[in-house]
């Protein structure tokens, strides 16, 4: 019995640790930090775009290497009748080695595409980061607001079930009518209606939550707390750095570039061949037969240039105009953006001073004084649950406008930048 009640021990003793590690586990807290460093570790975008920005320096250094030498060899002018290397005197066996050289500087050129092309992808991986980060703390702070939301209407909850008690003790001593406890009652359960539809957004948002951070964070708790983030670069603030327009200028760079390739298709390419053939026999008057060296040079002449040079180089100019206005457009967007999640920004710093200093405390205090008066039967129960609402409906509020806030300070960050 001794062993038996030893063993139950131990497996009890592994039993509570495992539920204690579990519940650590459920109750840890994700802050908003660490939901941003999870989403950065498992976005693919990122990885990919990271690894195409070295495939394509890779590419520019292959792209600025002359074409490999070509090596020939031959058996020319051998007869047909005897295949006899020394019956005939144009008889040789030859080898020779060909280099092509391209037009102009086109493999310098093709190299900075390359390279340029890789500074469009590493500008597109930065912006993908900026937004992947704005996106993370957007869905942070709504899914905080539905926390806190779920907390005051619980709050406001025990409340109403004082209410509820007070209508139903006036009402039996002859006070108040029926209807009022039939209001009370109905109130508390549109308020659980209420938190059922609360719960419903908190999954919704956590759903999206979980897709940028992963699955790991399904069962951990958010800090119901609001979050600080950083202050927003607006003193030193430049749209033609962010990353969009950086994406847009190594286009416009690609695009220049394509200019300057195809003027390169004025200059000839040449091609240089050295070959050295091999004779056996002898000349008539009995001495060996010399050996052949052969040297030439080839290269294309571009003469007719109307139809197809200089339309390449009109076609890369009208890219190149379009890339410029493509740019353009897109900092007007972004200039756009930013004057407008500013103003919002500061409408919204205005109405949060204004329920913070005026608007909370004075719907707490009316639905103080609305209870006083309805204790003391000099006010009425619709008032009463008017007043209630007021504050719960002013807390709700108060709560939506901070979350509103960082929100638009979240997307400043994502337009202008942190404040170094």
């Amino acid at each position: 019995m001794s062993i038996l009640n030893h063993y139950a021990c131990r497996i009890m003793l592994a039993g509570v640790t495992f539920l204690a590690g579990t519940a650590m586990t459920l109750a840890e807290t994700l802050t908003l930090e660490q939901a941003e460093k999870l989403a950065l570790q498992r976005d693919t975008v990122l990885s990919m775009q990271r690894a195409r920005s070295l495939a394509f320096l890779d590419k520019s250094v292959a792209a600025d290497t002359l074409p490999d030498p070509t090596l020939k060899l031959g058996l020319i002018n051998f007869p047909t009748d005897t295949f006899a290397r020394d019956q005939e005197p144009m008889t040789q066996t030859r080898i020779a080695i060909q280099q092509m050289l391209p037009r102009g500087d086109s493999l310098e050129i093709k190299s900075k595409r390359m390279r340029t092309a890789s500074v469009q992808t590493d500008a597109a991986a930065l912006n993908r980061e900026k937004m992947l980060l704005m996106q993370v703390r957007k869905e942070y702070l709504e899914l905080v607001y539905w926390f806190r939301a779920e907390k005051i209407v619980n709050q406001n909850k025990v409340l109403f079930k004082k209410l509820v008690r007070i209508t139903q003790s006036q009402y039996a001593a002859g006070l108040q009518n029926q209807q009022d406890v039939i209001r009370s009652d109905l109130e508390l359960d549109m308020l659980d209606d209420r938190l059922d539809a609360i719960r419903t957004k908190q999954q919704q948002v956590q759903a999206r939550l979980v897709k940028l951070v992963g699955a790991s964070a399904i069962n951990i708790q958010i800090d119901s707390l609001l979050p600080e983030l950083a202050a927003v670069n607006l003193t030193a603030m430049d749209l033609k750095s962010h990353p969009k327009i950086m994406i847009e200028d190594a286009k416009v760079d690609n695009s220049q570039y394509g200019i300057d390739l195809a003027k390169q298709s004025y200059k000839p390419s040449w091609m240089f061949e050295v070959g050295y053939g091999f004779r056996d026999g002898n000349n008539p008057n009995g001495t060996a037969r010399a050996d052949f060296a052969t040297a030439m040079v080839s290269f294309d002449i571009p003469l007719f240039t109307k139809d197809k040079q200089d339309r390449q180089v009109a076609a890369n100019r009208q890219m190149y105009q379009a890339s410029m206005d493509a740019r353009e457009e897109i900092l007007r967007q972004l200039q756009s953006d930013y004057e407008q999640t500013k103003a919002n920004w500061d409408l919204l710093a205005e109405r949060l001073q204004r329920y913070q200093k005026i608007i909370v405390p004075q719907s707490k205090e009316n639905a103080k004084a609305a209870l006083y008066a309805y204790q003391s039967r000099r006010g009425d129960f619709t008032s009463l649950m008017r007043a209630r609402i007021t504050e719960l409906e002013t807390g709700l509020k108060h709560i939506r406008l901070q979350v509103n806030y960082r929100q638009a300070q979240a997307k400043l960050l994502y337009l202008a930048g942190e404040q170094k």
